[in-house]
């Protein structure tokens, strides 16, 4: 019996895999905050299963909203299933820009988790990303949006630990 207790938490660390995948998107977990000149900024990040959920607002409105899983790919994380579709016991989030649908996806670079949205707007792709870097007892954010045919820097921030 002793023998089986002490195998538990092997096995279960095999069929669940790690959260999160790497040390530094775990140093990102909690709830941070800055008053930027564009209003306030809010991020939220929690383990989710096996993935992460992020949640940034500007002012208010939710510019991220999502919950990650990982992918056969290392470092490369898709959006999950929420609601209706977690419950009929789907894995991935439906996603296809061609029908409307925004296409969700994190990936870790480094020290950074980047989350990525792609969207087809009048023909035409939006793009936007939000890079997340622990500094040291902050989050350095960085929003980038597509401009014609570049990437553009739209707000860099850093965010403080909050309670709420």
């Amino acid at each position: 019996m002793r023998g089986l207790l002490v195998l538990f938490p092997i096995l279960a660390g095999i069929l669940l895999g790690p959260w999160p995948a790497r040390a530094e998107v775990a140093g990102l977990v909690g709830r941070w905050a800055a008053e930027t000149p564009s209003g306030p900024i809010e991020l939220q990040v929690e383990p989710a299963g096996r993935g992460t959920a992020v949640r940034l607002t500007r002012s208010g409105r939710a510019l991220f909203d999502a919950s990650f899983g990982p992918t056969d790919r290392p470092g490369v994380l898709e959006a999950t299933a929420t609601g209706l579709f977690a419950i009929l016991g789907s894995r991935r989030a439906p996603a296809n820009p061609l029908e409307g649908e925004e296409l969700l996806w994190a990936r870790e670079a480094g020290a950074a988790l980047i989350v990525s949205r792609l969207a087809i707007d009048a023909g035409r792709p939006s793009i936007e990303r939000a890079q997340l870097l622990r500094a040291g007892e902050r989050v350095r954010l960085r929003l980038e949006r597509l401009v014609g045919e570049r990437m553009v820097v739209e707000l860099e921030a850093e965010l403080a630990r909050t309670g709420r």
